[in-house]
């Protein structure tokens, strides 16, 4: 190959794994260290008891770890970037419109 010729990027598909699910998450824990990124994402479930006089009250918060990922410190700066450009991106989008509606 010559060093003149542009290196073509290869194609990419995109596929979803069967195992692959949708699911609401509340937030997510993460960190970053020189060998290991990581993020978990959960969801929250109350635990909903009486009060003394019937009112409905919180007594507990299960939080449900949905998605654990595992990635290298370089992979977990491209996401954190991307996400970033998303947001952006949502604020400008807002701002045009004058607002969350």
């Amino acid at each position: 190959m010559s060093a003149d010729k542009k290196r073509e990027k290869p194609a990419i598909e995109v596929s979803r794994e069967p195992a692959c699910g949708v699911t609401h998450v509340s937030g997510v824990y993460g960190t970053i260290t020189p060998f290991l990124g990581q993020v978990a994402f959960y969801y929250d479930v109350p635990e909903i008891g009486a009060g003394e006089d019937g009112e409905m009250v919180v007594e507990s918060i299960q939080r449900r770890i949905v998605f654990d990922a595992r990635m290298s410190p370089e992979t977990f700066r491209t996401i954190a970037f991307w996400m970033m450009d998303q947001v952006e991106h949502y604020d400008r989008q807002v701002q045009r419109k004058g607002g969350v509606q």
